[in-house]
């Protein structure tokens, strides 16, 4: 931990963070605030959450893309100051609340997006070649855990500049833009101090799908003893149904809301619950759960979802510790793999191959998202949270009863 904050490379790369995530976590909330504002709240707020799960379809190819960069810290400059651009673009069209205008902040949220996945693309190779073996896992523990603390700080943000400003978008949308620049303004006065090993990337090179499955099935069967196609369909399946419960909590507080708040106030209290539990999972990294298999982390998410999907629409309260709990769980995830990932992988395909990790265990996120949304417009909100709720459970008793019948046989 001392050495990581004596560290320049790391110290820059976490202080730009705080103005990019800062950015992100006001937008986030502002935008749906803003969608729930129009006629039709449901649909606008589907809209809203599909527009944050598209960039996911396409992490590879932004991770094939900083792979080829060759100056890969003035690309996160230029990077930046092009998300703060974008943002600043967007202050001379939210003036007027209508269908187009929505149209094009989704448009922006989705481009912004994409340059987010790029440059952490590019970011990957410069902690790799900064960082020691075993600080690899603190670092994302701590760039985890700074995102989990925006969140919590920038969501109420958020909702309180809307308040104080009489629900002014375009001074958030302003703020947010600049909160980008400012941070393509801090990567370039520590330009110096982040640098990346110079590799030779084939311009002919393309992305070989089945190439890339190969080396990630060789990267998790490195530390694993479980069967791979179980892990990967666990990976992929909890994805699916972690991204129903986002869209369908900011629907689901339209009718059901828990506390004698506002809509974006009572969005913002889950959100900030979620962060808390994100958070506090990645601070304590001493505990019974660091040493746990992914598959016995996802047996546990698993459970977790399945209780928190069952309680919350007449016990949202109780329903918030559960939360906090999956949330935790989650965060041991992430650390774990980028550690396997830095410390196998070389730097000349670490963004691809980091690209292709994200793609394969997202890419159920978008087609999650749409179809949970779907069922809520079609079906209902609650009915949908059953589904949920039933489909994790199930799921938690196939991947129990291996466990169970491994031990037995041990």
């Amino acid at each position: 931990m001392k050495s990581l904050r004596k560290n320049k490379t790391f110290t820059s790369l976490l202080f730009s963070s705080i103005f990019s995530m800062l950015g992100t976590s006001l937008f986030n909330i502002v935008f749906l605030i803003y969608a729930s504002e129009f006629p039709n709240p449901k649909i606008m707020i589907s809209i809203a959450e599909i527009c944050v799960l598209i960039p996911v379809l396409f992490a590879a190819y932004t991770g094939f893309l900083s792979d080829k960069t060759k100056s890969k810290a003035n690309a996160m400059i230029r990077s930046s100051w092009c998300q703060g651009i974008l943002f600043l673009f967007l202050t001379f069209l939210i003036m007027e609340k209508n269908v187009i205008t929505f149209i094009s902040i989704a448009i922006v949220k989705i481009l912004t997006d994409l340059i987010t996945s790029y440059k952490s693309g590019l970011r990957a190779p410069i902690l790799q070649n900064n960082l020691a073996k075993e600080e690899v896992q603190p670092a994302f523990g701590q760039l985890q855990g700074l995102s989990s603390i925006v969140e919590i700080v920038g969501q109420p943000l958020g909702v309180t500049i809307l308040a104080i400003s009489h629900q002014s978008f375009i001074l958030v949308v302003l703020i947010n833009g600049i909160l980008y620049l400012l941070s393509g303004f801090f990567l370039l006065i520590f330009r110096k101090n982040l640098t990346s090993s110079t590799t030779n990337f084939d311009e002919n090179l393309k992305i070989n799908i089945r190439e890339s499955f190969s080396q990630i099935r060789k990267l998790f069967m490195i530390n694993s003893s479980s069967n791979f196609l179980i892990l990967l369909f666990s990976l992929v399946f909890v994805n699916f149904i972690l991204a129903g419960i986002g869209p369908l909590l900011s629907l689901s507080m339209l009718k059901f809301n828990p506390f004698p708040v506002s809509y974006g106030t009572a969005v913002m209290i889950f959100n900030v619950v979620l962060m808390s539990g994100m958070l506090t999972g990645s601070l304590i990294m001493e505990d019974k759960l660091k040493k746990q298999p992914l598959s016995n982390l996802l047996l546990f998410t698993f459970l977790m979802v399945a209780i928190f999907s069952g309680l919350i629409l007449h016990f949202g309260l109780f329903a918030l510790f559960f939360l906090f709990v999956l949330a935790y769980i989650a965060a041991k995830v992430n650390p774990k793999i980028n550690q396997l990932i830095l410390e196998n992988i070389s730097p000349e395909n670490l963004g691809k191959i980091s690209g292709g990790i994200t793609t394969i265990f997202t890419i159920s996120i978008p087609f999650g998202g749409v179809v949970f949304v779907s069922l809520a417009n079609l079906i209902g909100v609650s009915t949908t949270f059953y589904i949920i709720s039933g489909l994790a459970f199930l799921i938690f008793c196939i991947l129990l009863f291996p466990e169970i019948s491994k031990k037995v046989r041990s």
